[in-house]
């Protein structure tokens, strides 16, 4: 029998797929058990598990994680395009080294490249949550070249494999049917205990980063529609989300280095609205403007290219604030 491999982005509940589909094979060995978590609520626990079920994620991430096995059938855990920020947020806090807050600005300053490191003045041996963010922001300006995301975006798109809806995780009756469909797929006879289905998706219902999903959705409608709700509570990687998207949306405003952020949308409105034309510049994160190229592109301190001519810089400036170049 061919393997079956679970290919998901990190903290998406891959091995709890992985699990439920051995506790419900004719041939499993740990009938015995109805609950999959461990301590720390992830399913890394040492179960005797059939090796005919593994898991993997898009890209290796390091010696100790299992790769893509081309020889596999595939089932993949799928996600709209546009819940990148949640599958992020499921991640920064499920992967297994993210026990602590510090430790979640530790794995995001650690897995960046060491060109982008070097724009900062730290200290390596100290935990700058600055720092993570502004990564986490460069990221997300320049998500479309991201590796780790093209990746992830390949296997969703690819048909061939099974596409497992993520949003059936915390809702018993759609569990039941993507279960149901990966069994007559493969052949694999599942014999689906509801109960156990049950208080899966109780329990991940009200797991920090479900429960929080919609919250800067809620954020950026909130600053559009012009009502004013609370935002202080938002971590830092719904601060860079929401700002990289009114970037874009504002014409060369930048938003403040830092996490000293908004306590409701009716400051961000303020901030907006109140923006100061002699403080538009190109954004640095961005390296384009109106079809141009930008100058002050971050990635040009960090690669090896020839320097700007006096002409382009004049080119890719003179459509912010004009008319302090008519002066």
């Amino acid at each position: 029998m061919s393997k079956i491999q679970i290919v998901y982005h990190p903290g998406t509940y891959g091995r709890l797929l992985r699990w439920l589909l051995d506790r419900f094979y004719p041939d499993c060995k740990f009938k015995h058990i109805n609950d999959p978590w461990d301590k720390d609520n992830r399913v890394h626990g040492k179960f005797e598990y059939n090796q005919r079920f593994i898991t993997g994620h898009q890209i290796k991430i390091n010696r100790d994680e299992s790769s893509i096995d081309p020889e596999a059938s595939k089932i993949i855990i799928n996600f709209n395009l546009d819940d990148l920020l949640f599958v992020e947020r499921c991640g920064f806090y499920r992967n297994p080294k993210n026990y602590t807050e510090q430790a979640r600005y530790k794995c995001i300053i650690n897995s960046t490249d060491i060109k982008i490191l070097k724009l900062f003045n730290i200290n390596k041996d100290k935990i700058h949550k600055s720092v993570a963010k502004e990564i986490y922001k460069i990221q997300l300006h320049d998500h479309e070249n991201h590796r780790y995301w093209n990746e992830m975006t390949k296997y969703m798109k690819n048909n061939n494999h099974y596409q497992f809806s993520i949003y059936a995780l915390w809702n018993k009756e759609n569990f039941i049917k993507e279960l149901k469909a990966i069994s007559n797929k493969f052949s694999l006879d599942l014999n689906i205990n509801e109960a156990i289905i049950s208080n899966i998706t109780e329990k991940i219902s009200k797991m920090y980063p479900i429960s929080t999903r919609y919250r800067a959705k809620n954020i950026l409608k909130a600053i559009k529609e012009n009502t004013n709700i609370e935002c202080n509570e938002l971590d830092i990687l719904e601060q860079a989300w929401i700002e990289v998207i009114l970037e874009k949306q504002h014409d060369s405003i930048i938003f403040p280095y830092g996490t000293n952020w908004f306590k409701n949308t009716n400051q961000i409105n303020e901030f907006l609205n109140t923006y100061p034309s002699y403080l538009k510049h190109m954004n640095p994160r961005l390296p384009w403007y109106n079809n141009i190229k930008n100058p002050f592109y971050w990635g040009a301190l960090t690669e090896e290219q020839k320097p700007y001519t006096i002409k382009e810089i004049v080119e890719a400036t003179k459509n912010i604030a004009p008319e302090l170049w008519k002066k």
